[in-house]
Parts: structure tokens; sequence; C-alpha cells
């Protein structure tokens, strides 16, 4: 790069990655990856060394073969380790946009559906970002309303078109390696007036669940008896108690994974 990161200018810093100034390119940004680990809406951190490379490389492979897929994303390039540069910002739609293909996770809690339940067609949400009130779900009667009558609707309607998209060529690429993608959250924003997705997709952003066969049956209601969740690779098991090393050692075993999406055709 030609430059120390830590000789830029500081625009903005979350609880797991900075945001510095490209000062070559007023258009981009560098992101900078940390080794921190948040759950419970901040409320449960630690520090993980080595975290920060791990989630640096599967963000880079991941960005790289949705922006091969033709998806719209903030991603250039990676120049360096834990280093992203990436278009810069607009605006920031201060959503999580959720989609699901099986029941797992916060919506056990707040419906009937068992865990396991198969969705097809997926089904996403929106939810506001705000820590405090610990990201509330906007109905989505509400949402399919502002789609259709207010002005900006079609902005909700593209994230929820990509959202689908975007999970559907990972959950094929992941299945080529006996995983399935359970469900998945992204964040985007507006880039030239354009919704773009942004952020980061790592080891927090999704769930992920090894097959128990070599072809599992997932043509029924509730495929829970085909895939086996304590073998799981994602994030939960941080929110589960596991030790430190465990669960990099699980997100370090994503990052081997995604290193080989640059094989898959598309």
């Amino acid at each position: 790069m030609g430059f120390s990161i830590d000789s830029l200018k500081k625009v903005a810093e979350g609880k797991t990655k900075v945001i510095y100034e490209n000062p070559s390119d007023p258009k981009s940004v560098y992101m900078v990856f940390k080794d921190d680990i948040t759950a419970g809406d901040g409320a449960k951190h630690d520090v993980i060394k080595g975290k920060a490379v791990t989630d640096w490389k599967t963000n880079k492979d991941i960005f790289e073969f949705l922006n091969r897929c033709g998806v719209r994303t903030h991603y250039i390039d990676s120049p360096e380790q834990r280093v992203s540069l990436v278009k810069k910002l607009d605006f920031k739609i201060n959503l999580e946009v959720v989609t699901r293909r099986v029941a797992a996770g916060s919506i056990l809690k707040w419906s009937n559906v068992k865990e396991g339940t198969w969705f097809d067609p997926l089904i996403t949400q929106f939810h506001y970002k705000d820590d405090p009130l610990h990201d509330p779900m906007l109905d989505d009667d509400y949402v399919d309303y502002i789609i259709k009558a207010k002005e900006g609707g079609h902005i909700y309607q593209e994230m929820r078109d990509i959202n689908a998209e975007v999970f559907v060529f990972l959950e094929k690429a992941f299945s080529q390696f006996g995983i399935q993608l359970v469900d998945m959250k992204l964040v985007y924003g507006l880039i030239e007036n354009k919704v773009t997705l942004i952020d980061e997709i790592s080891g927090g952003s999704f769930r992920l669940w090894p097959y128990r066969t070599e072809n599992p049956n997932l043509n029924q209601e509730n495929v829970l008896s085909e895939l086996n969740p304590d073998a799981r690779l994602d994030k939960d098991t941080y929110r589960k108690g596991e030790s430190l090393d465990k669960v990099q050692s699980k997100f370090e075993e994503i990052a081997k994974i995604t290193d080989s999406f640059k094989d898959i055709s598309v």
C-alpha cells in the first residue's frame, strides 16, 4: 500500500472494524478488521488473537465470489491482511436484513415455529439496528405497505431481493462442502444512489450446519434430522459459551472452505 494504515485519518470505528480514509481516492475507504468479538448486542465482548485475519480472509473470499456472481457490493480489493478497500458510502441504511432457510436462533423465541423447519420460499425480515432495543424486527405487513405505497419503498424491495439472491449463491456454494447455510444477516447502503451490499460477511454473519450424511433429504418440512447443529461452524459457538480457542477454530474452518470459492464456476 505504500503507507501505514495507522497514519491515516480514522473515519469511524465499530465493534469489529475500523474505517480509515483513503487519501488517494475520496470515493473509497479502508475497512480494517479487529480481533474483537461481541454477542448479545455488545453485552458480551472478548478479543481473540488472529480473528481479524481469519474474518478478513472469509470476507475477501465471499465478496470476491459475489462480485463474480454480479451482485452489487461495496468491495473493491484486499490490499493486505486485515485490510479491505471498499467504496465510500453516500448513506448507510440502519437495518439488518435477515434471510432464513432453516428455523434457528431468535425466530424460535418469538414464533411458534420449530427448530429445523425448512423455509421454501426463503423468508426475509428487516431488523432496526439498535443495541439497547435488541434490534427490533419490522412488521412484514408494514414493510409490504412501505414497498407499495411510500416514496423510496423500492429500497426495501431491492434489499429483500438482493438478500435472497445472495443467500442462494452462498447456499449453493457451501453445499458443495457438505454445509447448509441456515440463515444470514446482511447490511446495505446507498452508493451513487444505488442499493449496495456493504459491511462484512464472515463467521458472525450466518449460521452454518454440516450435513449429517453425504446426501441429506432436504425435501421435507423439518430437516433437523438431516443436519448437525452440534458441529456448527458459526458464531453460535461463542454465544453458547465455548472456549475462545474453539470459536477461533470454527472461524478458521469457514475460512478454509471459502478459500475454495474462487474455484466455483458462476
